[in-house]
């Protein structure tokens, strides 16, 4: 039972000794969080400008396990101190009052009055304890938590140095403590880690660049940006390619003026070359590069065929991913692959210059003459190439189309119907109406898109 004799002096010493314990909680509550959720790429940058406290917290996070059990150290021992002193002392701040009360109000009943002390004595603990229990919620847990997670760089360079001196003070036990929580962990198959918390990993860092667009930090341009930079690196080759129905070729008996002609119509710089076997028998490449070279040294004749102006071929499995392909082409310091399916016949063509859109977006420049592959004729219509992609359209257009074994709206199409549409054959699918405009034998060129 608290001591109704203690002075004045004495009452505010332990105030001031309880709301000192519950500021030392609510330090090290803020200073492990603080370590757990700072930046390691910021703190750098600000030990770099010669902040020794950043450079001082970065040691930390690289040695967390240490600092969490200094911090729950200090936890701990703040907290049973706080619990012990701060109900004594607002017990010793609540009991007389109440006593008195009592007093006054039971004075003149002597059955009653006897247990005015224990009643006295049972309101002030309890008061005591929800008192305490506030103040440690409140001020020793909840605030320094939120706080250090808001402004987890800032919280960690003020923590830094009072911990670090916490750490070498207590360092035998700290470690000790360390020490156990490894064994224990160990005992469930868990490997300690002493550095800071591993990096994000790809799909974390895709949640929080789509975060950053939805909440304004990222312009829409810079978040598609990120993601395909992000896609990059999963994406094969034939997802990125010009299918062979698109490639547009040369044969290779083929004479300058021919192509010339084709280069004109078609703005491209670079064909494959075909043999007697047609589409799966690519004899090389030939460049409007190559034909102005030969333009400069003289004496071309434009009736003779193109044999001269031919340079091999590059050849890529199609599965091959975009990544790897475009440091393999800059390595073999090539423009364009061949890719080639499981059968060895041409699935289709690529770039570099398909390869970068794949990040950056579509590139057009003055030679390109095809139209856009997605032609929004009103908020309600459009006409897509059925060599779209699904993901394109789904973009563009702000449909929901879905994705499969197929990554063309005309794939989607024959995967709806199970069979080659006929002209003007329409599928509906979640609210958008596809009308086939246009048949190019077995290949499905235009679609009309229309929402419904």
């Amino acid at each position: 039972m608290p001591e109704a004799s203690v002075s004045t002096g004495g009452l505010l010493l332990r105030l001031v000794a309880v709301l000192l314990l519950v500021g030392l909680n609510g330090f090290f509550v803020a200073a492990e969080f603080a370590l757990v959720g700072a930046r390691a790429s910021r703190l750098e940058q600000m030990a770099e400008e010669g902040r020794g406290a950043a450079k001082l917290a970065r040691y930390m996070q690289n040695h967390l396990d240490r600092y969490i059990a200094a911090s729950q150290l200090g936890i701990t021992v703040a907290s049973l101190l706080l619990g012990v002193l701060g109900e004594e002392t607002f017990a010793l701040l609540i009991e007389p009052p109440v006593a008195h009360a009592l007093e006054y109000i039971l004075g003149d009943i002597p059955a009653v009055a006897a247990y005015a002390q224990t009643i006295s004595t049972t309101v002030g603990f309890a008061v005591a304890i929800f008192i305490v229990t506030t103040l440690h919620i409140v001020l020793g847990e909840q605030a320094p938590k939120v706080f250090a997670i808001r402004s987890a760089e800032a919280t960690s360079l003020f923590i830094a140095r009072p911990l670090q001196l916490f750490n070498r003070l207590f360092g035998l036990i700290i470690r000790f403590l360390d020490w156990l929580t490894n064994a224990v962990l160990r005992l469930f198959g868990v490997r300690g880690q002493t550095g800071h918390h591993g990096a994000p990993t790809l799909e974390e860092l895709r949640m929080m660049v789509q975060a950053g667009g939805t909440e304004g930090v990222l312009l829409e341009d810079e978040r598609e940006l990120l993601i395909n930079v992000f896609d990059f690196g999963s994406r094969a080759a034939y997802q990125a390619m010009v299918p062979r129905t698109d490639v547009k070729t040369i044969d290779e008996d083929a004479t300058v003026r021919e192509f010339l002609t084709l280069f004109r119509e078609t703005g491209h710089t670079r064909f494959p070359v075909l043999g007697p076997g047609g589409i799966d028998d690519v004899r090389g490449i030939i460049s409007a590069k190559e034909l102005l070279v030969a333009l400069s040294d003289g004496g071309i004749n434009f009736d003779q065929p193109i044999h001269a102006l031919i340079k091999p071929a590059f050849f890529t499995p199609d599965t091959k991913r975009i990544s790897d392909l475009m440091h393999e082409m800059q390595r073999e310091r090539q423009r364009m692959a061949i890719l080639v399916d499981e059968y060895g016949g041409m699935a289709g063509i690529i770039t570099q210059e398909d390869l970068v859109e794949e990040i950056v977006g579509e590139l057009d420049d003055e030679l390109d003459t095809n139209p856009d592959d997605i032609q929004e004729i009103d908020a309600q219509h459009a006409v897509v190439e059925g060599s779209t992609r699904i993901e394109d359209i789904n973009d563009e257009l702000n449909l929901t189309l879905p994705t499969g074994d197929y990554e063309t709206i005309a794939g989607f199409v024959l995967e709806q119907l199970g069979r080659l549409p006929n002209a003007n054959e329409t599928i509906q699918h979640d609210g958008v109406a596809l009308t086939v405009l246009e048949m190019q034998g077995p290949r499905i060129a235009r679609i009309e898109v229309r929402r419904i």
